[in-house]
C-alpha cells in the first residue's frame, strides 16, 4: 500500500485482515505470545476507515432489510421513540423500476418495534409528471409489480398500519414562507451552477396522519406554533438498483435526490428561468455525457449540504435492473447500506449490478458516466469511492456462520465487561480471520 494512505484502513479488494491486522501486531502468534493481544485488537477496532458499507445478500427481503438494520446498530440506533420517520423510496417506474415493497415492509416493522415508538412513518417520493395511473410504487396494480413483491404496493401496505401513511410530493408553482402557512409547497434555493441558473428545493406538508402537524423536511416536526423539540424528524432514502442509460449510469442512492425536488416540466423543465436538478445537468444543451454526470453528482452533494441530509441510505437490490429500469432483472437479493450515496453506489456498482454485464458500462473504477457521477460528489465533498477508505461488512444467508468484524467488536465488548475470557475472545477472532 502506498504510504500516503492511512495506516490501519483495509478493503476487501485491496488489504486482506490479515494483512491490516500485522500492522497492529496481533496476526499469527499474536493470539496467544502477546500479552498486550486486547489492547491491541482494541486499537485496531478504533482505526475508522472513511465510510463503512454494509452488504447483505441471500436472505429474502425480510431477511436482508432486518439484517441491514441490525449490522448498523438497529432502528432505535437512527430513530427515536417519538419520531416522525420519512421514507423517501423511488417510485418513478413499474416493476423493479420502484423500490421493492417487501424491503420498505421490512423497515416499517422494525420501527414499530422500536420499544414505546408513538412516531409516524411516510413512505414518500416526487414522481415526474408524465407516467400513468397504476404504474407508480404509490399504486402499482398487480400488473406492475413484476420483480418487485407481488403483496402490495406503497399505498395498501401503508394501510395495514394505522402509524403509516403514503405522501406522494407534487409539483407546484405556489410560494409558501414555511410550515407555519399549513400547506403543501416547496422552500426554493436559487443560485448558479457553472454558469446554468439552477435552484433546489426541498418539501414542507401536512403530516397525513395528524392535523395540525407539518412536515419540514430541513428543519424538522413543527405542531403547536413551532418545531417540537422532543419529536424529531429522521429521513431514510431507500433507493432501487438499476441501470438507467449510458448519460446516466444507475439509478440509485446519488440519484435518488432527483426525486425529493421538484421537478417541473419533465426532464429539461424550468421554474421561473432556473433549471431543476435534472435539466440544469443531464439535460443541458451544450456538454458532453461525462460532464452531465460529473455535475449531476455536484448537484446531489450539494443537496446534502444545504437542503438536508438522510441519515440513513439502504439500497433495495433484491433484483437490479442490469439492463433497463424498464426490462429484465436479475435476482440479485441484496440488500446495501451506508451514511452517504456515493460510498453506496460505488460497491453496489462494483458488487452487485456490474458484474450481471458483459461490457464495464457500471465498472464504478472505469472512467465513464457512472464514476463522473460518483466523482461529482466526492470531489463536492460527499462520501468517497477510494476503495482504501471504504470498509465493506458483509453478512451472507447462504454462509450464516461466517463472522464479520461486528462479531469481533462485540466479542470485545464482552470481554471488557467480563462476560466472556480472553481465550473466547481470542477464539472469536480467529474464526473471523479464518472466514
Amino acid at each position: 500500500m502506498s504510504s500516503a494512505h492511512p495506516v490501519g484502513i483495509w478493503h476487501n479488494h485491496r488489504m486482506s485482515r490479515r494483512e491490516f491486522l500485522r500492522h497492529f501486531g496481533i496476526a499469527s502468534g499474536a493470539l496467544t505470545l502477546s500479552p498486550f493481544f486486547v489492547d491491541r485488537l482494541a486499537g485496531a477496532l478504533a482505526q475508522t476507515t472513511t465510510v463503512k458499507v454494509y452488504l447483505v445478500k441471500n436472505g429474502d427481503h425480510i431477511q436482508n432489510t432486518s439484517k441491514i438494520l441490525e449490522l448498523v446498530g438497529g432502528a432505535g440506533s437512527v430513530i427515536g421513540p417519538h419520531d416522525v420517520v420519512v421514507l423517501k423510496c423511488n417510485g418513478q417506474w413499474p416493476n423493479r423500476g420502484y423500490t421493492h415493497t417487501g424491503c420498505v415492509k421490512a423497515v416499517i416493522d422494525d420501527i414499530l418495534a422500536i420499544p414505546g415508538f408513538d412516531g409516524e412513518v411516510h413512505i414518500c417520493d416526487n414522481v415526474q409528471t408524465y407516467g400513468s395511473a397504476g404504474a407508480f410504487g404509490f399504486d402499482a396494480t398487480p400488473g406492475n409489480r413484476l420483480d418487485n413483491w407481488p403483496d402490495h404496493n406503497w399505498n395498501s401496505l401503508a394501510d395495514v398500519y394505522p402509524n403509516v401513511a403514503t405522501k406522494r410530493w407534487y409539483n407546484t408553482t405556489t410560494d409558501i414562507s414555511g410550515p407555519a402557512d399549513l400547506t403543501d409547497g416547496w422552500m426554493r434555493t436559487f443560485f448558479t451552477h457553472h454558469g446554468i441558473p439552477t435552484y433546489l428545493s426541498y418539501p414542507v406538508y401536512p403530516s397525513p396522519l395528524s392535523g395540525g402537524r407539518m412536515i419540514d423536511l430541513k428543519h424538522g416536526v413543527w405542531e403547536d406554533g413551532s418545531y417540537s423539540a422532543t419529536r424529531q424528524l429522521k429521513v431514510i432514502f431507500m433507493p432501487t438498483l438499476n441501470y438507467h442509460s449510458t448519460y446516466a449510469g444507475i439509478t440509485s442512492a446519488v440519484k435518488c435526490f432527483f426525486g425529493t425536488t421538484e421537478i417541473p416540466g419533465g426532464i429539461s423543465g424550468t421554474f421561473r428561468g432556473h433549471y431543476q436538478i435534472h435539466s440544469a445537468t443531464y439535460q443541458h444543451p451544450g456538454m458532453a455525457t461525462d460532464i452531465n454526470a460529473f455535475r449531476a453528482g455536484e448537484l446531489t452533494a450539494r443537496y446534502m449540504k444545504t437542503q438536508y441530509a438522510p441519515h440513513l441510505f439502504i439500497t433495495c437490490a433484491m433484483y437490479s435492473g442490469h439492463n433497463g429500469r424498464w426490462s429484465s432483472a436479475a435476482e440479485t437479493r441484496t440488500v446495501l447500506a451506508c451514511t452517504n450515496p456515493a460510498s453506496l453506489d460505488y460497491i453496489a456498482c462494483k458488487n452487485v449490478i456490474s458484474p450481471l454485464r458483459a461490457d464495464n458500462t457500471l465498472d464504478p473504477d472505469r472512467d465513464q458516466p457512472v464514476r463522473r457521477q460518483l466523482l461529482g460528489c466526492t470531489t463536492a465533498g460527499i462520501g468517497t469511492i477510494e476503495p482504501v477508505h471504504i470498509e465493506l461488512i458483509q453478512y451472507d444467508f447462504d454462509n450464516p456462520g461466517a463472522l464479520t468484524r461486528i462479531d469481533v467488536e462485540r466479542a470485545l465488548r464482552s470481554h471488557r465487561r467480563g462476560s466472556i475470557s480472553e481465550r473466547q475472545l481470542k477464539d472469536t477472532f480467529t474464526a473471523y480471520l479464518e472466514r
